[in-house]
């Protein structure tokens, strides 16, 4: 198996895992943002390993228009709900209708879309990962990764903001680890795929740890620092 191959299942796996234990936390704890996390990294598993399946298999519409719903188009708009969740529960409803509404529409436009099967071939024939303007110009749901990618401030100015307030300075992995991930998409842009899917899978782990500082409660006084107080 091919490093281009090999890295996105090993990406895929670190991925999956985090998204386990986000949605275990969601059950023990209820708290809404550690859903949408979960729901961000499975998307990012599910991304990285149409990525294993294209270069191996070969890339289908169906393949590719996985990897571009998950990957392109959902995973960080999921990653800015939980980010305003954490800030702002009180308006959960309203962020998980909008969060809604952003999945319908890239579900809706990546099907109405008409593929270039020509590129998807080529890239099968390289055992590449294609890019987004090569298979999909002209097509809306093209249009929407630039648009939906703007939630990645949403993320970073949402974690600054969350580690300031609480003082707890680790939250800003979150918002390192989304930069590296983001980051991997360049080098699909100059045919290193076995680096996108290394910066995917060091990205995910960073935003785990930033997920765990900010899941975890608020640490309170000892006994004995409250009788030296009062």
């Amino acid at each position: 198996m091919s490093l281009v191959a090999l890295f996105p299942i090993l990406a895929a796996a670190v991925a999956l895992v985090f998204a386990t234990q986000l949605a275990r936390q969601y059950v023990a704890r209820r708290r809404a943002h550690a859903l949408a996390w979960a729901l961000s990294l499975a998307l990012f598993g599910v991304a990285a390993a149409m990525v294993s399946v294209g270069v191996t298999a070969g890339w289908s519409p169906a393949v590719f228009g996985t990897y571009w719903v998950a990957g392109a188009l959902l995973n960080v708009p999921l990653l800015a709900l939980g980010q305003m969740m954490l800030l702002d529960a009180r308006r959960s409803v309203l962020y998980w209708t909008l969060a809604g509404l952003f999945a319908i529409w890239a579900v809706a436009f990546t099907l109405l879309a008409q593929f270039d099967s020509g590129a998807l071939q080529a890239a099968s024939g390289q055992g590449v990962i294609p890019r987004g303007s090569q298979v999909l110009s002209g097509e809306m749901a093209y249009a929407l990764a630039r648009p939906f990618s703007y939630t990645f401030a949403i993320v970073v100015v949402g974690s600054v903001w969350s580690a300031a307030r609480a003082r707890r300075w680790s939250i800003l992995l979150i918002a390192v680890g989304v930069t590296i991930a983001a980051a991997a998409s360049a080098f699909i842009r100059v045919g290193q795929g076995e680096l996108f899917s290394v910066f995917l899978a060091v990205g995910v782990g960073v935003m785990y740890l930033g997920f765990r500082a900010a899941s975890r409660p608020a640490s309170r006084p000892s006994p004995t620092a409250l009788q030296t107080q009062s």
